[in-house]
């Protein structure tokens, strides 16, 4: 049994298939189509090209690493942003966790349609950005995770900021000048087991020793 549509099943049996890979990047402010190549064609309703105006170009993508364990399948994808503004738009922080869809499919070279509906190769989300710099060229890195990766975070959205504290606790401001704290908090997870002691561990075990030692005297 095959994954792909059986127009694209068909197609991709043929002697002869022009394939192509599409790419949708959906930012808070902008969403790129990309193809990988110079043309244009038309998918769900939507228009995908070789470029995107105020974004760039799809350079490349790395084969998609399958997961296993805890870990769930992604890929990093390059794009050459068009200018220095498409590159900071590109590497904003809060692009984190926008949707990625790889897609793969067969183009009718008569018609210039997509053949079938094309292969979901990878629906994800961005990781992390990467800013890359050649010879006359920047490019910018996304990795990518699948959506998987997000059923496998634990309280991720509880963090040990003045911010997430004000949400819980509306008007309680006790977080909000709390610096130069020496304990470790652990939010979703046990605390590690072993030798290893926390900063105020160690000063209550030296406190006793010099307790311990004026009482001697």
């Amino acid at each position: 049994m095959t994954v792909l549509s059986p127009a694209l099943d068909a197609a991709l049996a043929g002697a002869r298939v022009t394939m192509f890979g599409a790419l949708k990047v959906e930012l808070p402010t902008i969403t790129a189509r990309l193809l990988d190549g110079s043309a244009e064609i038309t998918l769900g309703g939507e228009d995908y090209a070789g470029s995107t105006e105020g974004f760039g170009t799809w350079e490349s993508i790395e084969e998609i690493e399958d997961g296993f364990g805890d870990e769930a399948p992604g890929t990093t994808i390059t794009i050459f942003p068009q200018d220095d503004a498409a590159t900071a738009l590109i590497s904003d922080p809060d692009n984190q966790y926008s949707p990625i869809t790889v897609m793969v499919g067969a183009r009718d070279d008569e018609t210039g349609l997509c053949i079938g509906d094309p292969y979901v190769a990878i629906r994800g989300v961005i990781d992390v950005p990467i800013h890359g710099f050649g010879l006359r060229e920047t490019t910018v890195e996304l990795d990518v995770v699948s959506e998987m990766e997000l059923l496998m975070f634990n309280d991720e959205d509880r963090v040990m900021s003045p911010a997430f504290h004000h949400r819980v606790w509306p008007g309680e401001l006790g977080m909000d000048h709390c610096t130069g704290v020496t304990d470790n908090g652990y939010w979703g997870q046990n605390p590690p087991s072993g030798g290893i002691q926390t900063s105020r561990s160690v000063a209550v075990i030296r406190q006793a020793i010099e307790n311990r030692q004026n009482a001697r005297l």
